[in-house]
């Protein structure tokens, strides 16, 4: 959508680091399966580490040797914890896809061993079933194909930068993201060949996604602010001197900062996306869950973003208008977290509330 206009808010909160926050750790649970030359792994890094990948520092690059090894298959395994936990969506920060010619399969299952196998080879389709499955590009996602044996589905991103695809929402517990070559043998195909730049990857994200009941009042205000990016000073003279720390986004040939399309600094917008929103009119069950003494599946304000993010703790991606996707759709999204670290939810009828919330744009 043009201008960035304003519609109704997704948040798309990050499963992993919500588990790590919570005790759950990282090794066992979200991993990279080890280079095995006989089933066509790899799993070294030469630059970054297997924590790095879920780090939320998008700008923090991971990079496998894939051009020394062009039929490699990169696997990310996810446990996440439990078959009840919802999932909507996955993102891929900062990628090279184009450049080092891959591509993203996906594929899930209620056990372990449903996703350790190259291609998702030992996935169930009692578990999940793609063709069945409405997938959408949200940002970056062009072309979407499911497997013939509907036990993965293959996304191929049109440009370096940032993925994000949303589907059918699912509560399989066991997530495998592997990355592969995609030279001559395009789409679902299982023989493609990675080109000469090596693959790397920013950060990796899958959960639920939340959309707000309606778009916030219209009082809303949208900020491009340079706050604590520049160091303005003044001498006693009068005389006023700056030093401009970061100019926000970065933008390289070989790195983005999420949802930035430019290849150079002079060729980006500069400072920090500020929405400050407020809600109002909102009822007891979208805010809160039914009870608040264990989680539970039903879809809340509270239960999906607030808990998840543990306030303003973790960052998460921000889209002002939920129904801008496809195309040209990056100008409405941003990496961000809460400005504020509480939640004020002010009653103005009986079980209707009133709520305020800021969103900050992290470099």
């Amino acid at each position: 959508m043009a201008n960035m206009n304003i519609g109704t808010p997704r948040f798309y909160v990050d499963e992993i680091n919500y588990l790590m926050s919570r005790g759950v750790a990282q090794n066992g649970n979200f991993d990279v399966i080890a280079t095995h030359g006989g089933n066509g792994f790899m799993g070294t890094f030469t630059t970054g580490s297997e924590a790095e990948l879920f780090d939320m520092n998008p700008l923090n690059k991971c990079t496998f040797d894939t051009s020394a090894d062009t039929d490699a298959h990169v696997l990310i395994t996810i446990d996440t914890q439990s078959a009840t936990f919802k999932k909507s969506y996955i993102a891929i920060l900062n990628h090279n896809l184009a450049s080092s010619v891959g591509k993203i399969r996906i594929f899930a299952g209620d056990a372990s061993s449903d996703v350790t196998a190259v291609d998702g080879a030992n996935a169930d389709t009692a578990d999940i079933t793609w063709a069945d499955n409405s997938m959408v590009e949200v940002i970056n996602g062009d072309t979407t194909t499911a497997a013939s044996d509907d036990k993965s589905v293959v996304i191929e991103p049109d440009t370096d930068g940032s993925t994000i695809i949303r589907f059918t929402e699912q509560t399989n517990r066991y997530w495998g993201i592997q990355f592969e070559g995609n030279t001559t043998n395009t789409g679902v195909a299982t023989n493609g060949t990675w080109g000469s730049t090596d693959f790397f990857v920013g950060c990796i994200m899958i959960g639920e996604y939340y959309e707000m009941p309606h778009a916030p009042d219209l009082d809303i205000k949208r900020m491009i602010s340079y706050n604590r990016l520049n160091d303005l000073q003044e001498s006693h003279g009068g005389q006023r001197f700056s030093n401009l720390k970061s100019y926000g986004r970065t933008a390289s040939s070989t790195s983005k900062s999420p949802f930035t399309t430019a290849s150079n600094g002079y060729d980006m917008y500069g400072g920090r996306i500020i929405y400050d929103m407020s809600f109002s009119f909102l009822t007891n069950e979208q805010l809160m869950p039914d009870e608040y003494d264990a989680i539970a599946d039903d879809d809340n304000f509270v239960s999906d973003v607030w808990n998840k993010t543990n306030g303003n703790h973790l960052p998460f991606i921000f889209s002002i208008d939920k129904g801008s996707e496809g195309d040209n759709a990056e100008s409405e999204h941003i990496f961000g977290r809460f400005a504020n670290n509480s939640l004020d939810m002010a009653q103005v009828a009986p079980e209707i509330y009133n709520i305020k919330l800021t969103v900050e744009e992290e470099f």
